[in-house]
């Protein structure tokens, strides 16, 4: 059940931000940067980007929710992941957050 509630989290996430790029004229070449960050982390880059997107993580989703969130993204938007770049789980509360680095204040 964790995995389906996992499954519908992602797709829910990728959903909004395919909405959120129509609603702000995302062209091709506009594409998510999708990043597991803390809260003050978030807060930063939110003065820095706009849209932004975010949603809180429990810490026993993270890895799940963020691979099938890339995997949706890299499958409708042709976006290319980092290669080898791994995922730390911390203590504090993590949010997944998206935003385009052409879109900024």
């Amino acid at each position: 059940m964790a995995a389906k509630s996992s499954e519908m989290q992602a797709r829910e996430f990728v959903y909004d931000l395919d909405n959120c790029a129509s609603e702000y004229g995302f062209g091709k070449e506009d594409v998510w940067q999708v990043h597991l960050v803390t809260e003050k982390d978030k807060a930063k880059l939110a003065k820095t980007y706009y849209p932004l997107m975010s949603v809180p993580m429990a810490a026993e989703t993270i890895p799940t929710i963020l691979s099938l969130v890339q995997g949706k993204l890299i499958k409708s938007n042709g976006m290319e992941l980092p290669a080898g770049k791994s995922v730390v789980i911390k203590d504090t509360q993590q949010y997944l957050v998206a935003y385009n680095l052409k879109r900024t204040f």
